[in-house]
């Protein structure tokens, strides 16, 4: 028996669910891989390392905010009897670095943590401040569904883009910063876990807690779940993410679900309603001076309404996407405003998002109905260029003459048509690191370097981090099983029609997956004429799935009331991921 199941494990039988789990984290990266070659930029992004410094700044009496433990901050409230945390760091160990620095300041205990909203930076660290203390979690309604939705379909995906992005496989001479924070730390050594909301709220709400008066208010933008703090006997406003020093990431190469920019400028419009003499970002140092708020923040929401109803006018005129990156440019007075340098996010990224998020992925150009798939166009332009080789020597020259992007989409069609071809991969090499020298964009620059680093070391940056057991516990069964069959092999199950049942018996719950001739279909129930019935326990099962527990003593243990283990393996072996691969590569399918 011991043989079968071994292979299983082989096999990849993970699901895809090791790096599932994993990418929860958003951010599901690891700084273990290092580049030998050292970059040193030459650009805006330096000057921005003073926005960072490891520091407890004291916004007004009562209010610190602790800047540079991590990408995100943390802030601290101090009441009456009791301490009022705001947002709690992105793992246990800069949560736990925090809490000692507040102490310092206040040895009273925890009594409430509030959530702006659901990024892992902002909450992963939550339980070092939870210990020892039974405070209330205050956040939007929508949080903690947002939450478990990180869970979901494409976060395997989105964490090897983040991974990229945030840069956690250069080494610290390549990293200046994130744009946002010194630096995005998660590796295989992180622990993180997550405290859930206590109390929550639609709209607004008032509270008291320690003596403090609170108000908090729904303000979507970056997240639809993001908040504001506001303190009002103090004229504290907390900001979350929809405001930091950088042009906002109205959309994320990471990849994210829409951002309205309408909803965010609008957002936007409630701290000028306010009119705080204090503003405290999630990211970067905090404002004084009402006045100098009021034009710094009337300047932001400016430049994010003006690239929606810009893109918007030049939609209506049918421009298509690229057409439109060229017609939408921020005025000179809001491009050259210090809070609204493109280090962290893009112009040209927020317009082609919001045209997909307006219209679509259609273009509106006829081509664009039936395109080219990328090995045609590849073969295309390598016929039109008279062969390799004058595609090669066509290529080098445009990167000789200093047209490094063009030498990048060039390569590109070279290596989509032969992976094998080692001058063109160290062409394209060469083309990444050169745009990165050149790149201001914290973001855009490290997926350069990432990926030219991928080419060199020959591998596809993935997830190393494991969830916390305990963290493990707070996720439904059932966001596991929504992502479980989306691994489903067509092939595979082409003749199949199954149905599996399982039956957790700690949590009580039922689940039946019903292959079904490449689909397979997750049933919220029991089916009696399942062919395989299963009871287990739901934490053995997640933890089997993150390889927290070994599935060659796992698998076995679990109580078959119809069928039997080697059953389960033969059905198991019908779901596993594609191995991913790089941006220019064919995938194996």
């Amino acid at each position: 028996m011991k043989q079968p199941i071994h292979k299983l494990y082989k096999m990849n039988i993970r699901f895809g669910i090791v790096l599932l789990i994993a990418a929860l984290f958003l951010f599901q990266q690891c700084r273990t891989t290092k580049s030998k070659q050292e970059i040193t930029p030459d650009h805006k992004l330096e000057h921005f390392n003073q926005e960072f410094e490891k520091k407890i700044y004291e916004v007004a009496p009562g209010v610190y905010s602790a800047v540079g433990f991590g990408i995100a901050n943390s802030i601290l409230i101090v009441g009456e009897d009791g301490l009022i945390i705001v947002d709690t760091m992105d793992d246990l160990k800069s949560g736990k670095e925090v809490l000692e620095e507040f102490k310092k300041i206040s040895s009273l205990p925890i009594k409430a943590i509030i959530y702006t909203h659901s990024h892992p930076d902002h909450i992963f660290g939550s339980q070092s401040f939870v210990e020892g203390y039974q405070p209330e979690i205050y956040a939007h309604e929508t949080l903690l569904p947002t939450v478990q939705r990180l869970a979901g379909e494409t976060t395997p995906i989105i964490g090897t883009r983040s991974a990229r992005m945030f840069g956690n496989y250069l080494n610290e001479s390549e990293l200046v910063n994130v744009g946002i924070g010194p630096y995005q730390g998660y590796n295989s050594e992180s622990k993180l876990d997550f405290a859930p909301p206590t109390k929550t709220f639609r709209d607004s709400l008032e509270v008291k807690i320690s003596g403090v008066r609170l108000k908090l208010i729904h303000a979507p933008g970056e997240t639809d779940d993001q908040i504001y703090v506001y303190l009002p006997e103090k004229k504290v406003l907390m900001t979350g993410d929809n405001f930091y020093k950088a042009f906002p990431n109205l959309y994320t190469i990471r990849g994210t679900w829409f951002r309205s920019l309408k909803n965010w400028y609008k957002s936007l419009d409630i701290i000028r309603s306010i009119h705080p003499e204090h503003l405290v970002p999630s990211h970067g140092k905090p404002l004084s001076g009402a006045s100098e708020i009021n034009s710094i923040i009337t300047d932001y929401r400016d430049a994010v309404q003006f690239v929606h109803d810009q893109s918007l006018r030049g939609i209506n005129a049918g421009l298509n996407p690229d057409d439109l990156v060229e017609y939408v440019k921020l005025p000179p007075h809001l491009s050259q405003s210090p809070y609204l340098q493109q280090i962290y996010g893009k112009v040209s990224w927020s317009v082609r998002s919001l045209f997909n998020g307006n219209l679509g992925w259609f273009s509106g150009d006829a081509t664009d109905l039936h395109p080219l798939g990328r090995d045609e166009t590849a073969r295309l332009i390598i016929d039109l260029a008279g062969g390799r080789e004058n595609l090669f020597k066509y290529a080098k020259s445009k990167f000789d003459a200093g047209d490094h992007q063009s030498a990048l989409t060039l390569s590109g069609y070279l290596l989509r048509s032969d992976r094998k071809d080692s001058r063109a991969r160290e062409l394209r090499i060469q083309s990444l690191e050169a745009l990165a020298k050149k790149e201001e964009n914290a973001n855009s620059r490290h997926y350069y370097l990432t990926e030219a680093l991928e080419l060199k070391k020959n591998f596809v940056a993935k997830l190393q981090v494991k969830p916390n057991p305990q963290l493990l516990k707070r996720y439904p069964i059932s966001v596991i099983f929504s992502s479980f069959v989306t691994n489903l092999d067509p092939v595979a199950s082409a003749d199949t029609n199954q149905k599996v049942s399982f039956i957790f018996t700690d949590s009580n719950e039922k689940i039946t997956v019903h292959v079904r001739r490449g689909v397979a279909e997750v049933i919220p129930d029991y089916h009696s004429d399942s062919e395989i019935i299963v009871h287990l326990n739901s934490q053995d099962w997640k933890e089997m799935l993150v390889r927290i527990r070994n599935p060659l003593t796992t698998l076995p243990g679990f109580e078959y009331k119809k069928g039997n283990v080697l059953q389960l393996i033969g059905f198991l072996k019908l779901f596993s991921p594609l191995e991913p691969v790089l941006s220019y590569e064919k995938p194996k399918l």
